[in-house]
C-alpha cells in the first residue's frame, strides 16, 4: 500500500510539473510551439485508440505539398490525440514521395494516401479530393504545416455529438499572430455572421463539421478558408458557434514558418467576392472611394477628366487603384518570415490618399524633396536620387508620377534598386505617351515644359523606352492596367482609367522576387507573362 501511494504522489507531482511547464510555455513572450505541443500530449494525450463504439466517426483531410519533414511532425500530433480519428486520408499535391511517412504511422492511424491528378494542382483540389472518399459523419481537416492539439478530436467530436441543433464549431488556435486582437497565443474570435462577410477569422484548423457536399472552389488561389466556410455555413448562420477547446498549434511568424506560395486571384474577382457580385447598386453617377468608402458623385480631374478626385479624401484613380490591390500587395511582397513591425514602405511625394495603404505596414517613411511646394507633411527630406536608407532596406517603395519631375531619373531608377530588399518591389507610375522614345529635350519656359510635357514642373514625356530605362538601373518590371485586371463594372464603380496602369519593378538580381512578379502579374492579367510588359 505504501509504494503504491508512493507512485501515486510521484504520479501527481510529475503531473503538477507538466501543468506548470504548460503554464509557463504559454505565458512565455517566446512561442515554442513544439514544445507546447509536447508537453500538452504527455498531460492530455492517450492511447487514443480508434474503436469508440456508438460515437460519430471523425475524418480528417491532410494536403501536403513537398513538405515531408513537417508532415511527419503534423501526422505526430494527430497520433498522439486522445481520441483518434477513425479515417486520415493524406492528400500528395507534390512531387515529393511520403508513403514511407505514412507508413511510420499506419500502426496507429487508419491512415490512406491519394494523389491529386497534377503536382501543385492546390490545396482546393486536394482536400476536394479527400471530402469525395471520406464517409465519416464528421470530419476535420489539418495543414501540414501546423500541429494538432491532443484533445481537439476528442472535445470537437463530444461537442457535435451531444448538440444535434450544431453542424459545424471551431476552435481555439494557439498563435502567436501579431495581427491578433485577442490575447497574445489565444485566438478565438466570436461567431458574428456580418462580420465573418467582412473578413475571415476561422482558420480550417480550428474547424470540425458534419458531413457536408460543400466542397473547395478549386479556380480560388486566395481566400479559400473563407469562401468555404461562407458556403459552409450557407444562410443558417445559427448551425455554427465557437468552442473553448484549442484545436490547433499555430505559427505566424518566424523563421520556420512554413506555407504555400501566395498566389492572388484576378483582382475583379476578389473584389466581386468580398462585395456580392460588384456590390449595392449605386446611385445614378455615383462612385465608391476604394481609400475612404465614400460613396457618391466624384470631382472632375485637374483636367476635366470624369469621376477623378474623391471629394472626401482627395484620391484619385491612380491612388483607387492601388488601395483595391493593397491587401494582395502586402501579403505578397512582404515574407511571411517578416513580423508586421518590420514590414517597410517608402513612398516618396506620398499623397494623404495613400495613407491607407501606408497602414498595411508597420514601418511607413515618407519623403519628398522639397514639401514646401507641395504642403506635404513628410518624415524625411531627401530626393529619390539620394534616399538615406541602407540597401536592402524596403520591402515596397512607392513613387506615383514622380520620376518626371527628376532631371536625372536614370540616378533616381538606380537608387530604386539599391534601397529595395530582395524581395520587394517598386510601385511606380508616369505619364505615358505612345512614342517609342523618351521626350526630355531641355525647355527654358514654363509655357513650352507645359505643351510639351503636359506639366510646368514635369521635364520629360517617357515613351515605352521607359522600362529599358528600368532595365538598365537593374530592375525588371511589369505594368497592371484596371482593364487587364478587373471587371468594366469594377472599373466604373471605383471611377478608374481602364489603361492607367501600375508599373511594378524588382530588383533583376533577386530570384524569388522575380517570381513573384510573374506569378503575380500572370494571375491577375490571366495572361502568361513573358518578362516584357506590353507598350502603352
Amino acid at each position: 500500500m505504501l509504494a503504491a501511494e508512493a507512485d501515486l504522489a510521484v504520479s501527481r507531482a510529475v503531473e503538477k510539473s507538466n501543468m506548470q511547464a504548460l503554464h509557463d510555455l504559454q505565458a512565455d513572450e517566446r512561442f515554442n510551439r513544439q514544445a507546447l505541443h509536447d508537453i500538452a500530449s504527455i498531460l492530455f494525450g492517450g492511447l487514443g485508440t480508434p474503436d469508440h463504439a456508438g460515437q460519430d466517426a471523425v475524418g480528417l483531410v491532410i494536403p501536403t505539398c513537398d513538405r515531408p519533414q513537417s508532415l511527419r511532425r503534423a501526422l505526430t500530433s494527430v497520433a498522439a490525440q486522445s481520441r483518434r480519428p477513425d479515417k486520415v486520408i493524406v492528400v500528395n499535391d507534390g512531387q515529393e514521395r511520403i508513403e514511407n511517412i505514412v507508413l511510420e504511422f499506419s500502426g496507429r492511424l487508419a491512415i490512406s494516401i491519394l494523389h491529386t491528378g497534377h503536382p501543385y494542382s492546390g490545396p482546393s483540389a486536394a482536400r476536394n479530393l479527400a471530402l469525395d472518399v471520406l464517409d465519416t459523419p464528421l470530419v476535420a481537416f489539418l495543414d501540414d504545416d501546423n500541429l494538432m492539439w491532443p484533445r481537439w478530436i476528442e472535445r470537437a467530436a463530444a461537442f457535435l455529438e451531444s448538440d444535434p441543433k450544431i453542424d459545424i464549431i471551431y476552435g481555439v488556435q494557439l498563435r502567436d499572430a501579431e495581427f491578433s486582437k485577442t490575447t497574445k497565443n489565444w485566438f478565438l474570435v466570436p461567431f458574428d455572421f456580418e462580420e465573418l462577410k467582412q473578413g475571415n477569422y476561422i482558420d480550417l484548423n480550428q474547424l470540425m463539421h458534419r458531413k457536408s457536399a460543400t466542397r473547395f472552389d478549386p479556380l480560388l488561389k486566395r481566400l479559400i478558408d473563407w469562401d468555404y466556410v461562407l458556403r459552409l455555413i450557407d444562410s443558417r448562420p445559427d448551425r455554427i458557434v465557437p468552442v473553448d477547446a484549442i484545436s490547433s498549434l499555430y505559427l505566424a511568424s518566424g523563421f520556420d514558418r512554413i506555407s504555400v506560395a501566395l498566389w492572388p486571384p484576378d483582382l475583379g474577382r476578389s473584389i466581386a467576392e468580398r462585395e456580392g457580385a460588384t456590390g449595392a447598386p449605386l446611385p445614378a453617377g455615383a462612385c465608391v472611394c476604394s481609400c475612404c468608402n465614400f460613396t457618391g458623385k466624384f470631382l472632375p480631374g485637374p483636367d476635366g477628366r470624369p469621376n477623378a478626385g474623391c471629394p472626401q479624401c482627395g484620391s484619385l484613380e491612380r491612388h483607387r487603384f492601388l488601395q483595391l490591390m493593397g491587401p494582395l500587395l502586402r501579403s505578397r511582397w512582404v515574407p511571411e518570415t517578416r513580423p508586421f513591425e518590420r514590414a517597410a514602405l517608402v513612398e516618396v511625394a506620398p499623397s494623404s490618399a495613400t495613407l491607407p495603404f501606408r497602414r498595411l505596414f508597420g514601418i511607413s517613411k515618407t519623403v519628398d524633396a522639397d514639401p514646401q511646394a507641395d504642403g506635404r507633411v513628410v518624415d524625411i527630406v531627401a530626393s529619390l536620387t539620394d534616399l538615406p536608407f541602407p540597401g536592402d532596406y524596403a520591402d515596397v517603395l512607392l513613387a506615383l508620377h514622380v520620376l518626371e519631375h527628376i532631371p536625372d531619373d536614370r540616378k533616381a531608377m538606380a537608387e530604386i534598386a539599391r534601397v529595395l530588399a530582395p524581395t520587394g518591389v517598386a510601385i511606380l507610375q508616369v505619364p505615358l505617351s505612345d512614342r517609342d522614345t523618351t521626350d526630355e529635350a531641355l525647355l527654358d519656359t514654363a509655357e513650352e515644359r507645359v505643351a510639351r510635357y503636359g506639366q510646368a514642373d514635369h521635364v520629360r514625356l517617357y515613351g515605352n523606352d521607359f522600362f529599358a530605362r528600368l532595365n538598365e538601373a537593374g530592375l525588371t518590371c511589369a505594368a497592371v492596367s484596371p482593364r487587364d485586371s478587373m471587371s468594366s463594372e469594377s472599373i466604373e464603380r471605383y471611377g478608374l482609367l481602364p489603361d492607367q496602369a501600375l508599373v511594378f519593378a524588382v530588383r533583376f538580381d533577386a530570384t524569388r522576387a522575380k517570381e513573384c512578379l510573374e506569378y503575380f502579374v500572370s494571375s491577375l492579367t490571366r495572361q502568361t507573362w513573358t518578362g516584357q510588359p506590353r507598350k502603352a
